[in-house]
């Protein structure tokens, strides 16, 4: 009994680290609403959607391979593979994220400056080093690292805008909290802040074996970061009804990655004949977080929204469900993802991805053109549903051979 109590409580401070991390957009969302209404938060969700599509390329796979890998490594080791992704990190932000800015920069109508410098810092958000902390299973590194000086500035952030302060401030303040974490995360982690040439090197080689999984992050943006962006290309008085919801929903999503980050470590630390059985375990916990998670969610989404929209923003009971429907098929595929990764089949993430991908543009477009933001949430269910399906196939033809 006392062991399983200890299991429940050392998964505690991994939800603390997500529901500290959303937060912050609690306080900034309801300034910059009721200072700069609708059109500011349109433009904020355009930024933040292009921006996250960045940092999801830009992170190159390190979130997905990357804890497993350092739970099962040495001391030394761990140094080595921390500083490779950390140089292939830096390196792919300094491309990538001037390219995003710039988009952004031609997709919001209103408050283009602001939009640019919040894509761009959130852009460099690829370079958090959490994975890396969660595979030592480490988690209060991450919120002395992260989570406390991005709360501190972004509350910051959220009282000057509703003093009236420019809306440059948030961009701003969010690159600083990036820069922040990463001399506190190099700090605490014992390795230096600045890779060397080598470290460089090292890290393209680690990025080649590792490139099916960033090919498929970086097809999967396109449904999972870009959904805003693709709704104001066919129906831009829907954007922020749909942004709104969005952003709660994956705020959910976002304080729920607590129980797979806890599960990486897990899994990852198991001995191999314990692996198969952790990674069925791991899909029971996945799909009763999601089912819990979204009865929790349709009821609380509609009030909740009121909030942190400044009633700028109303949020259907419609879309409430079927962004609740959502959530559950997100958290169920969380956890076929883990369990691909444990048991050696992780390159098949990248396969689930490009399908969802596929169904999920021409679904999104489609149904958002024709039923404005519910459309949309149905065209991503449909598409996570798509990639869910394959991986589930995967694994269960796996394991039904072995």
């Amino acid at each position: 009994m006392k062991e399983k109590l200890r299991k429940i409580f050392s998964v505690g401070p991994f939800f603390l680290i997500p529901a500290l991390n959303a937060i912050s957009p609690l306080i900034v969302i309801p300034a910059l609403t009721y200072t700069y209404g609708a059109a500011g938060w349109a433009s904020v969700a355009i930024a933040q959607s292009v921006g996250m599509a960045a940092a999801s390329i830009a992170e190159l796979g390190w979130g997905v391979l990357g804890p497993q890998r350092i739970a099962r490594s040495d001391v030394s080791s761990r140094r080595e593979i921390y500083m490779a992704a950390l140089a292939s990190k830096i390196a792919a932000v300094v491309i990538l994220a001037p390219l995003a800015a710039l988009i952004s920069f031609n997709l919001v109508a209103d408050y283009k400056i602001a939009a640019t410098v919040l894509t761009a810092a959130i852009s460099a958000g690829a370079l958090s080093t959490s994975w890396y902390f969660v595979g030592c299973n480490r988690p209060f590194s991450i919120i002395w690292a992260e989570s406390i000086p991005r709360l501190g500035l972004l509350s910051a952030a959220g009282w000057a805008i509703y003093l009236g302060a420019p809306l440059e401030v948030y961009g701003i303040s969010l690159m600083l909290a990036v820069l922040l974490s990463l001399a506190m995360s190099s700090r605490l982690a014992g390795h230096p802040l600045c890779p060397r040439f080598l470290d460089l090197k090292r890290g393209s080689i680690e990025v080649k074996k590792q490139i099916s999984i960033t090919l498929g992050r970086s097809i999967s943006v396109i449904y999972t970061s870009l959904p805003v962006t693709l709704v104001s290309l066919v129906s831009p008085q829907s954007v922020a009804a749909f942004a709104a919801v969005e952003r709660l929903m994956r705020m959910a999503l976002s304080v729920l990655g607590g129980v797979p980050s806890r599960l990486q470590s897990w899994i990852g630390s198991a001995d191999p004949d314990q692996i198969t059985v952790r990674s069925r375990k791991s899909l029971t916990y996945n799909f009763a977080l999601g089912v819990v998670s979204a009865i929790g969610f349709f009821f609380v989404a509609s009030l909740f929204g009121s909030y942190v929209f400044s009633k700028t923003v109303q949020i259907s009971a419609l879309n409430a469900f079927f962004s609740s429907s959502l959530l559950l098929v997100i958290c169920v595929s969380r956890g076929y993802g883990l369990s691909l990764v444990a048991e050696s089949k992780g390159t098949w993430i990248a396969a689930a991805n490009i399908l969802a991908t596929t169904i999920g543009v021409a679904s999104i477009l489609s149904f958002s053109k024709l039923w404005g933001a519910a459309g949309a949430i149905v065209g991503e269910i449909l598409a996570e549903l798509g990639g869910l399906l394959l991986q589930a196939v995967v694994l269960h033809r796996y394991r039904a051979r072995v």
